[in-house]
């Protein structure tokens, strides 16, 4: 009995150390909404779910929009990578990419883009890149991403994930 009592007693503290130490849970990965990809670590694992080329009405590709997403945060994020440099600052930014994230009941929740808190800032003069900060993504919740260069001169919708 008291053999049977121990292997009880290292059970239950193996599951409850697995839990304590596993990240994932609903209302934690929430919490990661409006948060950087990068300083929180979610970019490590990060794979590309859906992509799109940025393209204008004639068809010119400028480059390409990623919808990003982390297995461990249960996050995606919009990232925008240019084929060339910016050549310049039409207004405010040269580019920006966005992502919204949808409830499973398709009413959006959130949306963020490269110059939102969290992001790393839309593209200016010179540069070739940017992402959004980050928005949940797990069990129920869908995400997609749009890039756009300034003054919709050429634009690119990824699926869903």
């Amino acid at each position: 009995m008291n053999k049977l009592l121990n292997i009880m007693m290292i059970a239950t503290l193996v599951v409850g150390l697995f839990f304590a130490i596993t990240p994932i849970n609903k209302a934690f990965a929430l919490s990661y909404d409006g948060s950087n990809p990068v300083s929180t670590g979610c970019a490590k694992d990060a794979v590309t779910k859906s992509y799109s080329g940025i393209a204008d009405r004639y068809d010119n590709i400028y480059g390409k929009v990623e919808l990003k997403w982390s297995a461990k945060c249960r996050t995606s994020w919009g990232k925008i990578t240019l084929y060339r440099a910016a050549p310049y600052d039409k207004g405010s930014y040269y580019a920006l990419a966005t992502v919204w994230s949808y409830n499973s009941n398709g009413t959006l929740r959130t949306r963020y883009n490269c110059a939102d808190r969290g992001g790393n800032g839309a593209i200016m003069k010179g540069q070739t890149s940017c992402y959004t900060p980050q928005v949940y993504n797990g069990a129920g919740y869908k995400a997609k991403a749009r890039g756009i260069i300034n003054w919709d001169i050429a634009s690119g919708m990824t699926g869903w994930y």
